[in-house]
């Protein structure tokens, strides 16, 4: 993963930054500008083709025996978990069976800027401690280049449903007063079916152990047409995880999301004015895949002796995290709203 990354002029070691779109000295300053590859961007057949396995060059690695993730770095890495802080982390050598990336987004994010969007996203949501912003300090924040998978695929889809048309009737029905009529809405319920069919593009499955699921998640989307050729280069003084999720055990959810965009779909192309007993199938084809590493700030802070968890998009800058809650300030909004019931209650009656 990593070359000999070190300074032509004084030999300290070069670092990526992501502000410089290139290698920085972080000694004498010193500037290497990276040459990217100008290549097509190759998806590849998820059955069929042939992987390049292993990172090329020699790297070092832990693995975490909390959260299970694996890091690797060219450079000495820290004892503890970058993903879950936990020091129960041990070396071991790099999988060679690894499927190696072929394509990346670089750091855009710094860790200053990254910094920045921590303390900007702690001060946001009502609910959260009034104090939370000045008392939630950083314990740590790394970038790291996490794996994830796309997948493209071919969709054809044939549906049944019984489709619902509404109309209405006159009823006739007595009260105290006499006889009333009212119009009543009934359902007219008929068979249908149909077919679809549908491209998918970059479906986007994090293949990474260390990552919250949910949160990975809400810090898309990533702006995929600006993968680039992976190069050493841009990982230099930057750890990488290597995949938890195998590629075929990352399809397999990225098939349930493509079925269920497809079921979404043929839902929406049901004729009448509603629909029950929707059953749907699905044939998948041409089914392609690519391996990817992109940018993620890991980050955690501490608030009243307790962890919490938060990241940063390294591309797009933004933030999701997990925050305490302020249940002064939710019992303060219950009251508020029983309050004004109750006041509205009151008025009503006495009225």
């Amino acid at each position: 993963m990593a070359k000999d990354f070190k300074c032509q002029s004084c030999g300290a070691p070069l670092r990526f930054e992501p502000d410089e779109r290139g290698l920085k000295c972080e000694y004498c300053g010193s500037k290497e500008v990276i040459q990217v590859e100008r290549k097509a961007i190759l998806e590849h057949d998820i059955f069929s083709a042939p992987r390049a396995t292993g990172w090329d060059v020699k790297v070092k690695a832990i693995t975490c025996d909390s959260c299970g993730a694996r890091t690797t770095a060219d450079l000495k890495l820290s004892g503890n978990c970058a993903f879950c802080g936990s020091n129960f982390v041990k070396e071991l050598e790099p999988d060679p069976n690894l499927i190696r990336p072929e394509t990346l987004i670089p750091f855009a994010i710094d860790k200053d800027r990254a910094l920045w969007l921590y303390k900007k996203w702690l001060g946001k949501g009502f609910f959260r401690p009034s104090n939370l912003k000045k008392l939630g300090r950083l314990k740590n924040i790394r970038g790291i280049y996490t794996p994830f998978w796309t997948y493209d695929c071919n969709a054809f889809s044939r549906w049944t449903a019984m489709s619902g048309y509404y109309y209405y009737v006159t009823e006739t029905y007595r009260t105290s007063e006499g006889t009333k009529t009212r119009r009543v809405r009934k359902t007219r319920w008929v068979p249908s079916n149909g077919q679809r069919s549908g491209f998918y593009n970059d479906t986007l499955i994090p293949a990474s152990r260390g990552l919250d699921p949910e949160l990975a998640t809400k810090i898309y989307p990533y702006h995929l047409d600006r993968l680039v050729p992976y190069t050493s280069d841009f990982l230099a003084g930057w750890q990488a995880e290597e995949y938890g999720i195998p590629l075929e055990e990352g399809w397999i959810t990225a098939q349930r999301k493509v079925r269920g965009s497809e079921r979404s779909a043929c839902a929406r192309d049901i004729p009448g004015d509603t629909h029950t007993a929707l059953s749907v199938y699905t044939d998948l084809s041409n089914i392609t895949y690519k391996h990817i590493l992109l940018p993620v700030w890991v980050a955690a802070y501490k608030y009243k002796k307790k962890t919490y968890h938060f990241l940063v998009n390294g591309q797009t800058g933004e933030v999701q995290g997990h925050a305490p809650i302020s249940w002064l300030k939710v019992a303060g909004i219950v009251l508020l709203v029983v309050s004004t019931l109750l006041a509205a209650w009151y008025l009503t009656g006495s009225g």
